[in-house]
């Protein structure tokens, strides 16, 4: 068993942890778990949660600081029994242009929490746990979270274990209600769920294939309420040399993990985007109201896309690659069956 801790978040001038810190037993695989039908409590956390406050007490129960109200957070579980949480703190500062320097990856540091994987429930403990398959901070991958939880009509508290004090930290989200049906599509209802990384593929507009590096591991989230939320991890990452990250260890983060969340909208199509010839504009809009780059925080990413029942690809709008050349970029998932 060992513990590891997520970006930590500084509250009344004390620094708490968000969602990761704690007992982190490892586990051998996201795979290593049975494919079995969800359980009633965990059946009962499916959906999208937005982040409503963070809460520190004392052993006694007093507060300890003042309650946090401004972080902007997604809590998703989803059918298929996989889980991803994404929070950001208001107010990051933009890197420069060119891209972050180091001492601007480090400055962002625990501004942005991102991870994924598994989750299950024991509803006579009262406790839900993450089974951390991917995070921004790499400390974590591999590690169990547990969460005490009470969950009361659309409100869901979550409580990490108490510090070595007594201390607990509380999370409030709020549950998202579902899109009224006048404002779904047939897209909409086929989209829902979530999805694994397949794989990615590029080529020039003149139909010539150019390598293109792959990503690890990654989930895409779309959730009946409209809102989604992604994450991507690259392969060669390792854990801190310490208990926080070095300037070019946090540059490195910025460089190997993906991740943004918000609303999203349908502007319906048909046919193959990835295709010969001539492509119908239809596409989907991830209104990106937060960001792991500050830069992309508050923007539109359109996505054309391809959705059977088991694949979904999108396609950014064509760009320019290092050598100037016109290029088509695919994203191909896989989507997770709902348990």
């Amino acid at each position: 068993m060992t513990s590891r801790c997520a970006p930590l978040l500084v509250v009344g001038g004390l620094a708490i942890s968000l969602l990761a810190c704690g007992s982190a037993d490892r586990s051998d695989s996201a795979g290593s778990f049975p494919l079995e039908a969800l359980s009633p409590a965990e059946r009962q956390l499916v959906g999208a949660w937005s982040l409503a406050g963070i809460e520190r007490r004392s052993a006694a129960g007093e507060p300890l600081t003042a309650p946090v109200e401004d972080r902007l957070g997604y809590l998703i579980y989803d059918a298929s029994g996989y889980m991803g949480v994404t929070i950001m703190r208001p107010g990051r500062a933009p890197y420069a242009e060119d891209g972050p320097t180091a001492d601007e990856a480090l400055a962002q540091f625990g501004s942005y929490t991102s991870y994924f994987g598994r989750f299950t429930a024991d509803e006579a403990e009262g406790a839900v746990t993450h089974h951390v398959e991917g995070s921004l901070n790499p400390n974590g991958v591999g590690s169990d979270y547990t969460r005490f939880y009470t969950l009361t009509e659309d409100r869901l508290t979550l409580q990490p274990p108490s510090g070595a004090d007594g201390s607990t930290t509380l999370l409030t989200w709020v549950r998202q209600a579902d899109l009224p049906a006048s404002e779904t599509t047939d897209t909409h209802r086929q989209l829902f769920g979530a999805y694994r990384i397949d794989s990615r593929s590029r080529h020039t507009t003149d139909g010539y294939e150019v390598e293109v590096d792959q990503y690890e591991n990654g989930y895409l989230f779309y959730t009946p309420s409209g809102h989604m939320s992604v994450h991507l991890m690259r392969p060669g990452r390792a854990p801190f040399a310490g208990d926080s990250p070095t300037a070019d260890e946090a540059l490195r983060l910025t460089e190997t993990y993906a991740s943004y969340f918000g609303p999203f909208s349908v502007r319906e199509m048909a046919g193959c985007i990835t295709c010969p010839g001539p492509r119908d504009q239809g596409y989907l809009t991830h209104h990106r109201i937060g960001n792991e780059d500050p830069r992309g925080t508050g923007t539109d990413a359109r996505r054309y896309y391809e959705l059977t029942d088991t694949h979904l690809t999108l396609r950014p709008p064509v760009g320019t690659d290092d050598e100037g050349r016109e290029v088509v970029t695919a994203i191909r998932w896989e989507r997770l069956p709902t348990r």
